[in-house]
Order: structure tokens, then C-alpha cells, then sequence
């Protein structure tokens, strides 16, 4: 769809679909507007205790600018980041730009060279994000699957008999068809 096209589709929503799409589109950064509404959920208890679910909890000061919360039932502690994908990063500042820049497309190297993070870092947390993608309900794959078939170079190595033919370097084209692999 180019801009015209989606323009004219939101022009034939209904004014309160438009205001919330308005609102959705103008929402503060996507790591803030989360760390609040987790923050409004645990507060009004709305979500348990990750540890047992357990809605009986309370405030516990803060933990490195996160606020901090204690189960009265299994007595222990946990922050509005316990069980999410953001739990143990050390720099959840940058975590907007990471993910702009991995919304971008932009390899590894990129990333690490814009926000000064080592490589490693970087692999890790686009692991991360990746596999909190796992809890997201997955839907069975339909259509029509087309494949064409694959011609491959035959090897003869490690073939003790090679007295019909001269050896081959690597890579390269063959002057006839090789064989064909029908699955």
C-alpha cells in the first residue's frame, strides 16, 4: 500500500477509530509506554506475582530505577522487568533505539557501531526480543507451496576411481546438467 491508499482507508473509518488510531500513532516511545502500563497493571494488581500469581503483593521500594514489589505469599521480590524480556539488561535506556534499528533492518555491526554496545550484546538481545515472539500465538501455515527443481554439480570425492574423467576445481560451471533432486 503507498500513502494514498492508506490515507483513503483511514478516511472511511468511523470518527472513534480514527481518534484511537490517532491516539496509537502519537503514544510515547514503545519501552516508556510499556514500563507505565506494567506499571499501572501491577500497581492496581491486575497482574500476580510472577513467581505464583498471587495477587497479594505490595511496594518495595525501587531497584535500579524500576519499581521494586514483594509477594506476601511465596515472600519473594520482583520488578515490574521479572519475566519479561527486558529482565536483566543493563542498559534499558537504549532499548528504544535498538529495536528502531532493528525495525530498520540493520545488521549487527551497524547497531553495535551506533549505540557503542559490543557485538555480543547486540546478538543477545536481538535473541531475546526474537524469542519473546514465541509466546505470541502462532497460526498455522496454508497456501499454495511452489518449488522448482535444483541441479547440483555431481561430486565424485573421495571416489577411488576417477580414470573416466579429469579431477575439477572448486566452483564454477558445468558444461552439462548434474543430477536432479526431486523431494
Amino acid at each position: 500500500m503507498d500513502y494514498q491508499q492508506i490515507l483513503s482507508a483511514i478516511r472511511i473509518l468511523p470518527i472513534e477509530e480514527q481518534s484511537k488510531l490517532i491516539v496509537e500513532l502519537t503514544k510515547v516511545s514503545i519501552k516508556e509506554d510499556y514500563k507505565i502500563v506494567r506499571q499501572e497493571k501491577l500497581s492496581n494488581k491486575q497482574i500476580g506475582c510472577p513467581h505464583c500469581n498471587s495477587l497479594k503483593f505490595y511496594k518495595y521500594g525501587k531497584d535500579k530505577g524500576s519499581l521494586r514489589f514483594k509477594c506476601k505469599e511465596c515472600n519473594r521480590t520482583f520488578t515490574e522487568h521479572t519475566g519479561t524480556w527486558l529482565a536483566g539488561l543493563h542498559k534499558k535506556e537504549i532499548v528504544n533505539e535498538y529495536l528502531e534499528l532493528m525495525y530498520q533492518e540493520k545488521s549487527l555491526d551497524k547497531i553495535k557501531t551506533v549505540l557503542c554496545i559490543n557485538k555480543k550484546t547486540a546478538f543477545d538481545w536481538r535473541h531475546k526480543i526474537l524469542s519473546s515472539f514465541e509466546d505470541v500465538e502462532k497460526k498455522d501455515f496454508n497456501g499454495i507451496v511452489e518449488s522448482d527443481e535444483t541441479f547440483f554439480q555431481q561430486s565424485e570425492k573421495g571416489n577411488r576411481s576417477l580414470k573416466n574423467r579429469s579431477g575439477r576445481k572448486r566452483g564454477g560451471k558445468a558444461s552439462k546438467e548434474g543430477f536432479q533432486i526431486n523431494r
